[in-house]
């Protein structure tokens, strides 16, 4: 029975005190339509309920270049081993245009994503989200990304 109980606690998804560090791939899907790279960091505060913050560094377009940071929370359904997740949280956009002082703002986020466990130890995921900050500062993001759990 105690063995039976390690195993399918091994096998939840989200649990108190997980942690893991990944990376990230993200594409705007609204202009300008960049692609960024980034790194992300999570801990579950419970077995549903996770914290999650990221950095995420855009490629220059249309002659400027955006940066942002986030803190998000997760709460995962779980379904055997596959997960999936509503998202909220924060944003700080921050956009640096060529020969001009950058400019920031504060938003939020909204989204979904899902993610599967390839191994004990690394997760894959897939993630929609919206920022939503102002008019022109407003934008969709799809990404793909890869956790290590530790």
């Amino acid at each position: 029975m105690l063995a039976c109980a390690m195993l399918l606690s091994a096998a939840m998804f989200a649990q108190q005190g997980d942690k893991s560090i990944g990376l990230n791939i993200k594409y705007g899907l609204d202009e300008p339509k960049s692609t960024g790279f980034g790194i992300k960091g999570q801990y579950g505060f419970t077995d549903q309920i996770r914290g999650e913050v990221s950095f995420n560094y855009f490629l220059k377009k249309n002659h400027a270049q955006m940066i942002d940071v986030n803190a998000n929370l997760h709460y995962v359904f779980t379904f055997g081993e596959f997960g999936v997740y509503p998202l909220a949280g924060v944003t700080l956009q921050s956009v640096n245009p060529d020969g001009g002082s950058s400019e920031s703002k504060f938003g939020l986020n909204i989204g979904a994503g899902a993610e599967y466990p390839v191994s004990e130890k690394i997760k894959v995921n897939l993630e929609f989200t919206y920022k939503l900050a102002s008019d022109h500062w407003d934008r969709s993001l799809v990404g793909i990304g890869v956790a290590y759990k530790f």
